[in-house]
């Protein structure tokens, strides 16, 4: 009978969960709900669609339980889960719960790249480029020529034998 390692697939299993630990509360969070994890001087913010969650700590601890995921850092004080990004418009970053982040241009230039590479990893996508267009699809409007009258004076000639 062959011994089964659980210390192998402790270390190979991706952790599922973050704990929280503060004066008032303790926590398991589940990874995958997490939206945003932000600090903000010695406190972490983490934030999910359905609750906040505040301790003390450094994002740096948060970082390593996050790795081999779709987490993204921005900036230094920023962790952004890509799954729960419904757009990036407008120096902000919007979450499908309705959260938004916003970022300075050079934070949402990356992040945005970064996004478009995450989005490239699960086809079907849709890349849209300009329409080509010849000549001959290109069709001028129709414009109705001035019609003659019958003796084949035209208007002008006709306002030139005015009576004096």
């Amino acid at each position: 009978m062959q011994k089964y390692d659980y210390q192998k697939k402790r270390r190979t299993a991706l952790p599922e969960y973050i704990s929280v630990i503060s004066a008032n509360k303790c926590a398991k969070i589940k990874i995958d709900d997490i939206e945003v994890i932000e600090q903000e001087g010695r406190k972490v913010h983490v934030i999910t669609a359905a609750k906040d969650y505040s301790f003390y700590g450094g994002l740096n601890t948060i970082a390593g339980s996050l790795a081999e995921r779709a987490f993204y850092r921005p900036i230094k004080r920023l962790i952004i889960n890509m799954d729960h990004i419904s757009d990036i418009s407008n120096y902000s970053v919007n979450f499908t719960s309705g959260q938004s982040v916003a970022l300075g241009k050079n934070a949402l230039l990356s992040t945005k790249r970064a996004y478009k590479r995450y989005l490239m990893r699960y086809p079907p996508y849709t890349i849209w480029e300009p329409m080509e267009m010849s000549a001959a699809s290109v069709s001028e409007p129709n414009i109705e020529e001035e019609k003659l009258p019958a003796d084949g004076n035209s208007d002008s000639q006709n306002n030139d034998k005015l009576p004096n």
